[in-house]
């Protein structure tokens, strides 16, 4: 069970980004929640408060969840959900219980009116602050190129971290 401990993430918040599996839950009990798998993000301090900032396609069904509420979590999960965590991050929980076809569940939190992955190795609950779209017309051409030939493209979501949850195992091997 994951839990408040008294640590701190220790990580390369990179290599978690790219390597582990990171599953974005945004909502509130009024919505509901919807998860998405993200790769794109970082951690840092603006605003005099320590954030995270992530990037969501609007295309995708989270995107009316993070508009609709401030509760945002980042779940971090061990490499034995890998499977699990694809599954999240192919399908989309417009039109089935992805959660569940993915053998995955969510830990409700009333005190933060949010949730996260039970399975998680590591969590952090944050607070929506800001979110911003990318402007096309500032972008780079070959970012243009690679990314948004689609014209689907990314609002950037900077969210406060309030918390920082790991489990006991996480917390003995760091």
């Amino acid at each position: 069970m994951i839990k408040k401990l008294d640590t701190y993430y220790k990580e390369n918040i990179f290599n978690d980004l790219k390597q582990k599996n990171a599953i974005l839950t945004a909502g509130d009990k009024a919505i509901g929640f919807n998860s998405l798998t993200v790769s794109w993000g970082g951690i840092g301090v603006l605003w005099g408060k320590d954030v995270a900032y992530v990037f969501v396609r609007k295309s995708r069904h989270t995107y009316s969840f993070l508009e609709k509420s401030d509760s945002v979590t980042l779940s971090f999960l061990d490499e034995k959900y890998k499977e699990n965590v694809l599954y999240i991050g192919t399908n989309s929980g417009k039109n089935e219980d992805k959660m569940k076809n993915a053998n995955l569940s969510y830990t409700y939190d009333p005190d933060y009116d949010g949730a996260y992955i039970r399975q998680a190795t590591y969590c952090f609950k944050m607070k929506k602050l800001y979110s911003i779209d990318l402007p096309y017309e500032n972008l780079p051409e070959e970012i243009k190129t690679q990314y948004y030939n689609d014209g689907d493209l990314h609002t950037m979501f900077v969210c406060e971290i309030r918390q920082f949850l790991v489990t006991e195992e996480y917390n003995e091997l760091h």
